[in-house]
Formats: structure tokens, sequence, C-alpha cells
């Protein structure tokens, strides 16, 4: 029987994980995108190192429990934060296409105005 103990850094790496997620989740509910971005950064280099960190032998039943529990709760976190964040990507993504066209408008009328 594997000790959870010997688990626990990686445990403890999937845990730091969900905070992160949590704590992305919770700059998204409030509108704060540039926190809500610094914990996404955060959240990306923590799985890189995790990536490399993960125990080539399995977890025992108490650790695929706790990993499984905290797999959720960061998938939860970072689906809820996509949900808010898409319909602001939709919104910016609008004001870039009307400034676009405002800049096409100016570039193509606006040298005529100076024309005459």
């Amino acid at each position: 029987m594997t000790s959870l103990t010997q688990y626990s850094a990686i445990l403890e790496q999937y845990q730091e994980i969900a905070q992160s997620t949590g704590e992305m989740l919770t700059a998204a509910q409030a509108g704060d995108w540039d926190t809500a971005l610094l914990h996404g950064q955060l959240y990306c280099e923590q799985v890189e190192r995790l990536r490399h960190a993960e125990p080539a032998s399995p977890l025992d039943e108490a650790g695929r429990s706790m990993k499984y529990d905290l797999l959720v709760r960061i998938l939860e976190n970072d689906a809820m934060t996509r949900d808010l964040a898409l319909p602001q990507l939709a919104r910016l993504g609008e004001l870039l296409g009307r400034m676009k066209r405002q800049q096409t408008l100016l570039s193509a009328y606006g040298n005529q105005a100076s024309d005459q």
C-alpha cells in the first residue's frame, strides 16, 4: 500500500492549482480581468510544473480520491471562468472589428477630404 504522505507533494500541487483557479474565478466574477489573467498565467505555470513532477507509480485509493476531487474543482473553476470570459471576448472582438472598419473608412475617405 502506497503512503499518502509519499504523494503529499503532488497532491499539494493539485491543491495549489485548485486555489489558483478559484482565485481566477473570483477575479473574473468581480470583472477584474487583469487579476484573472495573472491567476490564469500562474495556473498554466503550475500545471507545467506538475506535468514534470507526476510520479510514475499510481496513487492509493485515498490519494486517487483526493486527486479526483481536486481535478473536479479545478475543471469546474476553469469552466466557470471561461463562461464569464467568453462574452467579454466576443465584446472585445466586436469592438476591434468596429475600430478596424473605422480605420478603413478613415483611410479611404480621410485622404479624399484632405485632397479637396
